[in-house]
């Protein structure tokens, strides 16, 4: 059985690497969205991390908003289309 990790991350990359490390396990993913509206360049030092999986379709989210549901529904989606989940 594998688990996958869906983080929604808009700043703080150090932070997010921590958090990353820390969920470091052979049967997990993490995939991470970024907010649209951040720079993703911040954040390619996590690419280089196994099993770690950046969101291609990215939402520009507001804080409290609907657009946060779709960018985590969007997600989800596109995480399951992997195949590596039941």
């Amino acid at each position: 059985m594998r688990i996958a990790h869906l983080i929604m991350a808009y700043k703080n990359p150090a932070q997010l690497e921590r958090l990353i490390k820390r969920l470091h396990h052979p049967q997990f993913d993490v995939y991470i969205h970024l907010d649209k509206k951040i720079d993703i360049r911040l954040f390619d030092h996590l690419h280089d991390l196994d099993r770690v999986f950046f969101i291609k379709e990215r939402v520009l989210c507001n804080w409290g908003g609907f657009s946060f549901v779709n960018a985590f529904t969007s997600s989800a989606s596109e995480a399951m289309k992997v195949g590596r989940y039941e």
